[in-house]
């Protein structure tokens, strides 16, 4: 389920938080079951599209830590002569 999120959000999939996409799905079976409550609503509410409507609230996206920023330019300083 994180790898769908993670490829309709368009993030690597290190970026999903895996314990966020499963802790919100307890919020999408409440929208599904008010959504049932009101006939004029959308019965067949969809899991992925909702998570990626309410990703920002559910904090699904890890933010890029000062330490990864570091990281990822130390790496492209070693690695930068291989790469070209």
């Amino acid at each position: 389920m994180s790898a769908d999120v993670a490829v309709a959000l368009q993030q690597p999939l290190e970026r999903i938080s895996v314990e966020m996409v499963f802790r919100s799905l307890y919020f999408f079976e409440r929208a599904r079951c008010l959504r049932r409550a009101t006939p004029t609503q959308n019965p067949q509410l969809q899991l992925i599209p909702w998570l990626v409507e309410y990703q920002r609230s559910m904090g699904l996206v890890k933010a890029i830590r000062q330490r990864h920023r570091r990281n990822a330019a130390r790496s492209l300083d070693i690695w930068a002569s291989a790469l070209t």
